[in-house]
C-alpha cells in the first residue's frame, strides 16, 4: 500500500478507524504489530502512533509490544453507551440554549433537516446518498456540541460517539430506520425552535433509547 511518508501515522489511523467503524475489521478482532506492518509496509513507529490515537478514541484496547483488540460491546455495554449518549446529547442541547447567537443555531439545524428530508423522500438511496445521509444525521447531533461552549462535554461525547458509530453504521442503512431517526430529529428541532429546550432534550433521550433497540437487534 502506497502511503505519504510525511503523514504515515495520520493515514494509517484514518484507514484503521474507518475499517473499525464500518466493521471491515470486526469487533473483538486482534491486530498485531506484525500484521499491520505487513499490511502497510512501514516500521512499527507510525503504527504505534496510530494505535495510540485509536486507543484514545476508545475503539481499541492497546497491549504494549503485542498489538490491540478492537472493542467488543455486549448488551449491557450498549445499554450503558446509548443511555449515556442520550444524557450527553440532551445536556448539549440545554447548554446550547444559552448560546447568544440562537439564530445561527436554528439556521444550521433547519438546513440540516431540509437536506436530510430531501434524501429521505427518495424511494431508494445509492451508496453515496446513504453516506451523505449518515453524515447529515451525525451532524445534527454535533451542531449542539459546536454551540454548547463546553469543551469537557464535547470531549466526553467524542469517545462515546466513536464506539456508538460501530453499531449505528450497521442499522442506519435501513430505509425505515432512517425515517424513524429523521422524525425524531424533526421533533427535536421543532421543540428547540419553539424554545422548549427541556422537551427537545427529552426527545433526544427518547431518540437514543429507540436507537438502542436498533443496535440490540443488530447485535442479536
Amino acid at each position: 500500500m502506497n502511503l505519504n511518508k510525511a503523514t504515515l501515522s495520520e493515514q494509517i489511523y484514518g484507514i484503521l478507524r474507518n475499517d473499525i467503524l464500518t466493521q471491515e475489521i470486526k469487533p473483538g478482532e486482534k491486530l498485531t504489530l506484525k500484521s499491520l506492518q505487513e499490511r502497510f509496509g512501514v516500521s512499527s513507529t507510525p503504527i504505534r502512533e496510530a494505535l495510540t490515537r485509536l486507543t484514545e478514541d476508545g475503539l481499541v484496547l492497546y497491549y504494549s509490544n503485542i498489538g490491540v483488540n478492537v472493542i467488543e460491546l455486549n448488551e449491557t455495554d450498549l445499554k450503558d453507551l446509548y443511555q449515556f449518549m442520550g444524557d450527553l446529547d440532551s445536556l448539549a442541547i440545554l447548554y446550547t440554549s444559552r448560546h447568544p447567537n440562537q439564530k445561527a443555531v436554528l439556521k444550521e439545524l433547519e438546513e440540516n433537516i431540509q437536506k436530510t428530508t430531501v434524501i429521505c423522500e427518495k424511494k431508494a438511496l445509492s451508496h453515496p446518498e446513504i453516506l451523505k445521509w449518515k453524515e447529515l444525521s451525525d451532524r445534527f447531533h454535533l451542531i449542539f456540541y459546536d454551540y454548547c461552549d463546553n469543551v469537557r462535554l464535547t470531549r466526553a461525547a467524542e469517545k462515546q460517539r466513536s464506539q456508538l458509530t460501530i453499531y449505528s453504521n450497521q442499522y442506519e442503512t435501513a430505509p425505515q430506520i432512517q425515517l424513524d431517526i429523521e422524525k425524531y430529529h424533526v421533533s427535536i428541532y421543532e421543540a428547540y425552535r419553539k424554545g422548549d429546550y427541556e422537551l427537545a432534550a427529552r426527545y433526544m433521550r427518547e431518540h437514543l433509547a429507540e436507537s438502542l433497540t436498533f443496535a440490540l437487534r443488530y447485535l442479536k
